[in-house]
């Protein structure tokens, strides 16, 4: 299942009986049975005087006839962190978020029941550290029996395409996204077919919105800026995500985009971008292993370390570049060969120049060669920042752990 949230509306899509094999184009829930009516909207409301919440849709109504308290924004709440006042009573924000989903996921029940569900990726336009600290929040409340992951909408798009024909994807792909009355987000999407695993980045940029008082203008606006974002770059496929697009009076902007292209429209990409990253997590496909992509929230390099093994060099990885920076999570056990130094070896994914960095254990006592064991705990608190702790270990009962620990930040510059 993919949950797209944001703090208007969020929307749910999911796969039935995925199974190991390719699976078909994921199902959005709609509001209407057999409509495209796929928005529900980020609220809730409490029956004034009686412990009963509603949500979405019923929120509204409820909302409208002065019986319920009626609390919108619940993403932007949570994200304030500010306790919500309710009649008499202080709510946690978070809590009423959580409240939010459980009850978006007992709506949906009739189709997909929740025990069914293998897992949830939810996708979010911003996906930092408060964000994700908000989700695990939100996770423990929810209580569920099914994975749950987290990720960018950068992440749903290059979910969502992978499981496209490789003609729609590359040689490179561009979203445009619009919402009427907002600015215009472009991202494009595209490939080093030259390198194994196929390595995927993004370009974005941003444009205002379109202005212009006639929809002739207003065609000619878009076109501009869209033959600039495409310029000579080759790209397979455009998708228009939002309501700001009204194809049948931007003819000459589709008529410009269908030269070569594939063009795509609608709202619901990143909800089905995001229930293919649950499948993906979940099944691994072998296309999964042939692509690396390096977004915004992915380590760009991989941290590992040269030994010595039966006198030759070998490279033992600890830290692998393309993991999320939120779920990176490592622990390695290590016998140093002598001293008290630790080199590892950064090597950015892009290309860029290899560094060795070195790390003291101070006050480490001096042992014989190969008797100083030690284990070694990565983290992320960012996305250009590794933590790493390092305890001693000792070596059995011939050199006992002095309980000594050392931390470092590292920062990625890849």
């Amino acid at each position: 299942m993919g949950f797209d949230l944001a703090d208007d509306f969020c929307q749910v899509a999911f796969l039935e009986n995925p199974g190991k094999k390719t699976p078909k184009d994921p199902v959005t829930y709609s509001l209407i049975e057999g409509g495209e009516q796929y928005d529900i909207p980020t609220a809730i409301a409490k029956q004034n005087g009686v412990n009963r919440w509603v949500c979405g849709q019923e929120a509204v109504a409820a909302a409208s006839d002065g019986t319920s308290t009626y609390i919108p924004h619940l993403v932007t709440l949570a994200i304030e962190g500010s306790p919500v006042p309710v009649e008499n009573s202080r709510y946690e924000p978070t809590a009423l978020l959580a409240l939010y989903i459980s009850r978006v996921l007992m709506r949906i029940s009739n189709r997909v029941p929740t025990q069914e569900i293998g897992a949830i990726m939810f996708t979010s336009r911003l996906m930092d550290n408060r964000m994700i600290s908000i989700l695990e929040n939100v996770k423990k409340r929810l209580n569920l029996t099914s994975e749950l992951y987290f990720e960018s909408h950068e992440s749903s798009y290059y979910n969502y395409l992978l499981m496209q024909a490789q003609s729609v994807r590359e040689p490179g792909s561009m979203l445009v996204e619009y919402e009427t009355g907002g600015e215009i987000r472009i991202c494009r999407m595209m490939y080093n077919t030259r390198t194994k695993p196929i390595i995927a980045w993004q370009e974005k940029e941003s444009a205002p919105g379109l202005f212009s008082e006639t929809m002739e203008e207003r065609d000619g606006e878009l076109l501009g800026i869209l033959q600039k974002a495409i310029d000579r770059r080759q790209i397979s496929s455009v998708y228009l995500v939002g309501s700001g697009f009204d194809l049948e009076h931007l003819k000459k902007t589709v008529s410009f985009l269908l030269r070569g292209r594939r063009v795509f429209s609608g709202s619901n990409l990143y909800g089905k971008g995001a229930c293919y990253g649950a499948y993906l997590r979940l099944n691994q496909p072998e296309i999964a292993s042939q692509y690396y992509f390096l977004d915004d929230n992915r380590l760009k390099e991989n941290i590992g370390i040269r030994a010595q093994v039966k006198g030759e060099t070998v490279y033992h990885p600890f830290l692998e570049a393309g993991v999320n920076w939120y779920e990176a999570d490592v622990t390695d056990d290590l016998i140093l060969e002598d001293g008290n130094e630790l080199h590892l070896v950064l090597t950015p994914l892009t290309g860029g120049k290899v560094e060795d960095f070195m790390i003291r254990l101070d006050h480490l006592p001096v042992r014989e060669g190969r008797t100083t064991r030690i284990r070694l705990h990565f983290t992320m608190t960012a996305r250009d920042m590794v933590h790493l702790v390092i305890e001693d270990l000792g070596f059995g009962e011939i050199f006992p752990s002095t309980g000594l620990k050392w931390e470092q930040n590292i920062t990625i510059h890849g």
